[in-house]
């Protein structure tokens, strides 16, 4: 494994990130903090921000993919703030819960509301600080009992109710049904600073879209956009070939899809075992302009199971006083071999939900609601929350991720090694900076 030696760091290597969305720019601005001068990102798509996608209609900007962050999401808002990107206090207040009709659902009781504050604040935040270490950027050295699946350990950790809540941004934000997540994902997404967040309504937008912070960092660095990677060896030089031509560097950081580089790079049996026990979701978003619908934000309970697979969990109404909203569907289809993949566009591969059939439901859905789909302007697949099961978690999966950490010159970093989330993902991308070079 390389590291650091002595402070022997030689600023004048070249190095290679692989993506340029929040990890690959969160790992490019750390190595130009520390004075490396040839730094190059490879983006297969026009333009940076990967799951971070804004779009705009009628001069309004709409968000595809991450929307909001928390005060503790500190690398991007640190970023936003060096570099003047304008954001602004979330409206997270005017919320809405209806039914799979339509119907809109009371809010819950006095009685319910203090049970679940019991379990947060008497159980749930001492089970934070039993495992405290997931604190910490990564997973490593997991307890077992963190490899449950989170609703099995809600159970047995009675905060059942306050499972139900978090439902809404598990299910709701696409990371999965609560049977199904190990809770080490769940523990280190709601965590204690995130939480304290929404409470104190810490929570931000970009009000030209999330996309435009990386868009902004993006001019600070060598990009090369529209790359189409064919061979990358690895030897004593790292050799990346594209359509434009062949380049060697010193070393290489992966922050893009690991099991997709078992497709061009000289991978070890290792490697190839690790990746393909990579599992991801095909998570959907359908930006609409939508007649006659309600003016708030809401989540659909009763579609936060797989029997519901293919119909909207959550829309997000952005832009008050206009009708386009962002509609959310998890199919739970694992997408994690196969296909072409195109953040901007869609994920074309014959085990994603029939598009026909989520759209047919989401109109039948906004019908109900005494509304009308009027247009469809994007539908974007996303190749989401890559993630490993209970059992791969408790045969070290992390353990052996880490461990070959600067083998072959190689660094991964990306969703899979901390969360799949902006504030998560650019956390460890500065981290395996700061750790390794």
């Amino acid at each position: 494994m390389e590291n650091k030696q002595n402070n022997k760091i030689n600023l004048n290597q070249r190095i290679a990130i692989l993506g340029a969305g929040a990890a690959g720019l969160s790992a490019a601005e750390a190595l130009k903090l520390k004075g490396y001068k040839h730094v190059t990102l490879f983006e297969r798509t026009d333009h940076a921000g990967g799951k971070c996608l804004s779009i705009e209609i009628n001069k309004k900007n709409y968000e595809l993919g991450a929307g909001i962050l928390t005060k503790n999401n500190i690398i991007p808002l640190r970023l936003a703030k060096k570099y003047k990107v304008a954001i602004e206090r979330a409206d997270i207040g005017h919320s809405i819960f209806v039914n799979k009709s339509g119907r809109q659902i009371p809010q819950q009781s006095l009685l319910l509301k203090l049970k679940v504050l019991w379990q947060l604040i008497f159980r749930y935040r001492r089970i934070l600080k039993k495992y405290k270490v997931l604190e910490l950027p990564g997973f490593d050295n997991l307890d077992p009992s963190v490899t449950l699946p989170f609703a099995q350990f809600a159970k047995e950790n009675k905060i059942t109710d306050l499972a139900d809540v978090f439902s809404l941004f598990l299910t709701g934000f696409g990371y999965c049904y609560a049977d199904h997540v190990p809770t080490a994902y769940v523990l280190k997404y709601a965590n204690w600073e995130t939480i304290v967040a929404y409470l104190k309504k810490q929570v931000y937008i970009f009000p030209k879209g999330m996309q435009g912070l990386w868009t902004r960092v993006a001019k600070e660095h060598d990009i090369r956009f529209n790359s189409v990677i064919t061979k990358i060896t690895r030897a004593e030089k790292i050799t990346i070939v594209t359509d434009a031509g062949t380049d060697k560097f010193d070393r290489l950081i992966v922050t893009t899809p690991l099991d997709e580089m078992l497709l061009f790079m000289n991978v070890s049996t290792q490697e190839t075992a690790l990746f393909k026990k990579i599992m991801y979701l095909d998570y959907q978003t359908i930006l609409c302009t939508v007649n006659n619908f309600v003016e708030a934000t809401g989540y659909v309970p009763d579609n936060f199971i797989k029997e519901r697979a293919g119909h909207p969990v959550l829309w997000y109404y952005r832009q008050v006083g206009e009708p386009v909203y962002s509609f959310y569907v998890l199919t739970d289809k694992d997408i994690s071999t196969g296909g072409v993949f195109n953040e901007s566009k869609t994920f074309n591969q014959t085990k994603t939900f029939n598009e026909t059939k989520v759209i047919d439901n989401l109109k039948k859905f906004v019908v109900q609601m005494g509304a009308e789909v009027e247009s469809v302007h994007q539908f974007v697949h996303w190749k989401y929350f890559p993630h490993i099961g209970t059992e791969e978690m408790n045969n070290g999966f992390y353990d052996k991720l880490n461990n070959i950490q600067g083998n072959q010159h190689t660094y991964y970093a990306g969703e899979i090694l901390n969360f799949s989330c902006v504030g998560f993902t650019s956390e460890y991308s500065e981290h395996i900076v700061n750790r390794y070079f």
